[in-house]
């Protein structure tokens, strides 16, 4: 297994390129370029924000069971706004994990809501694709799932309320799911990444050889 490369050598040794830097400003023009590019993590995206979609279609109050008093508007306010909001800082979280365990120290939080997103960053520490699909696959599978096992054992109204919660949380995933899928373009080859939280860019490089050339 080759070892991590320092920013040094993808900077300046003759094996890397640099094929992409990303301003944190550009990132939601970025998000909307890549979001019909088929790879395994936005279709992971989009099948989930579908079948959420269709649950909270079908879960609507008043149509899967009786409901005298079906609080509509409660439940919108609820799983639309309230639940998301209370979910961010935890999303977030769960991208510092990965990073905190591969031994960043300098990690930074931030937003722009301009672009209406939030981001987690590790400053000048640079990951692979191994521990980049990590940091950024880790909030989708982890609230996914406790939103999934939640809606299995609560009342209707409840399941509806989470189901568009969970809709409104995958598409706050879509942002991750662009960048690995710009990462697994380059399936053959090492891709790694580091950012300048300074200068708020992301840097991306691929190897020159395949990861089987000697």
């Amino acid at each position: 297994m080759k070892s991590t490369p320092g920013i040094e050598e993808l900077e300046e040794g003759s094996g890397y390129d640099k094929v992409m830097t990303l301003n944190y400003g550009e990132i939601a023009p970025f998000v909307i370029r890549n979001l019909t590019l088929f790879s395994l993590p936005m279709a992971l995206v989009w099948f989930t924000a579908s079948v959420s979609l269709i649950l909270s279609a079908w879960l609507w109050p008043g149509l899967v069971y009786p409901s005298d008093d079906p609080q509509v508007i409660r439940g919108l306010l609820t799983g639309l706004v309230f639940i998301p909001l209370l979910l961010i800082p935890v999303h977030e979280g769960l991208h510092l994990l990965p990073f905190r365990l591969a031994g960043a120290r300098d990690i930074r939080l931030g937003a722009d809501l301009r672009q209406g997103i939030f981001y987690v960053t590790a400053h000048r520490f640079v990951a692979g694709r191994m521990l980049f699909t990590l940091v950024g696959m880790t909030p989708f599978i982890a609230i996914s799932t406790g939103i999934i096992i939640g809606m299995a054992f609560c009342p209707y109204w409840w399941k509806w309320v989470l189901a568009i919660s969970l809709m409104v949380h995958t598409t706050m995933c879509a942002g991750d799911a662009a960048l690995l899928g710009f990462m697994y373009r380059f399936r053959k080859r090492r891709v790694y990444t580091w950012d300048d939280a300074d200068r708020k860019e992301a840097y991306f490089y691929v190897s020159k050889n395949r990861e089987n050339d000697n």
